[in-house]
């Protein structure tokens, strides 16, 4: 297990980052992250912004003009939270549609498929397939694939009170380091630069210590990696093989055809961990 998925590292960086919480996913999200200048939530649900709909198809129907009113700037970086299973990710694709003239990164949320009905999995299906599309077509920037599943793999299940607490942070953490890394220079290394089709995204959280990663989606046909390290003061300073096991995991990544870069930052803490970046223009099933 990764102790540090749970804990939650706050950075501030630079530009305002808006959170738009769709459904009970994105508002339980909302609802934890941190509270300063740089990140503001909007939560968006049946009876918020959005009238209460009894199905998908009315969800997306009922979307009413949202940009103005939620104060939604064209130079602000836009990052929507949704979950496919609930009924009212009917209007992601109708407040997609809205903001396709700005910087729009998706973060879909798959359910555990056993704790869903027949018609949430449908829902799920076809969120999942159209976001896909909007992201391949460059309608958004890019589509980050998280798995309730996979992430809960590796931060534990913990009880049946607090079972999303766990994976509603290490998408937290993931959120807030990576504002961080994209908005401060590495002392070594550099900022990857992935093609521009390359829009369909997944990362990884590294266990350093165990020499693994633990991916958040199981993200096929992967075409591009980039790897942010975090590096405690006592690993810089004493650590000697520290950019060797760097290095080799991105010369791995290059023998398998996958195009791959890497940047380091310090952290004030005892621990260092990395996040990878993992991404694909394939279709995902």
């Amino acid at each position: 297990m990764v102790c540090i998925a749970k804990k939650r590292r706050i950075y501030n960086f630079g530009g305002i980052m808006v959170i738009i919480g769709l459904g009970e996913a994105g508002k339980s999200i909302c609802s934890k992250m941190p509270k300063n200048g740089n990140i503001r939530t909007i939560v968006v649900d049946g009876g918020k912004s959005l009238p209460k709909c009894s199905t998908h198809e009315e969800y997306e129907a009922s979307v009413p003009k949202m940009a103005n009113k939620l104060k939604l700037g064209k130079q602000q970086d836009i990052w929507l939270i949704t979950s496919g299973a609930g009924r009212v990710s009917g209007a992601c694709l109708a407040i997609i549609e809205q903001l396709k003239d700005r910087s729009v990164n998706i973060i879909h949320i798959s359910s555990d498929p056993l704790l869903l009905s027949r018609t949430q999995v449908r829902q799920e299906r076809v969120v999942f397939n159209v976001l896909q599309q909007y992201a391949r077509s460059g309608m958004i920037d890019a589509l980050w694939l998280f798995s309730n599943s996979k992430i809960e793999q590796f931060v534990g299940e913990g009880s049946i009170e607090n079972y999303y607490d766990n994976i509603d942070n290490a998408i937290i953490n993931f959120i807030s380091n990576y504002g961080y890394f994209v908005n401060t220079k590495p002392f070594m290394g550099s900022h990857h630069e992935p093609k521009e089709i390359s829009r369909i995204r997944t990362v990884s959280l590294g266990d350093i210590e165990n020499d693994q990663e633990n991916l958040y989606f199981l993200l096929d046909n992967i075409t591009e990696s980039c790897y942010y390290y975090s590096i405690s003061d006592e690993d810089k300073k004493s650590n000697k093989n520290f950019l060797t096991n760097v290095k080799q995991r991105v010369t791995l990544d290059k023998e398998n055809n996958i195009e791959s870069s890497f940047g380091l930052w310090e952290n004030s803490s005892d621990i260092s961990y990395f996040y990878s970046i993992k991404y694909t223009h394939y279709i995902q099933e």
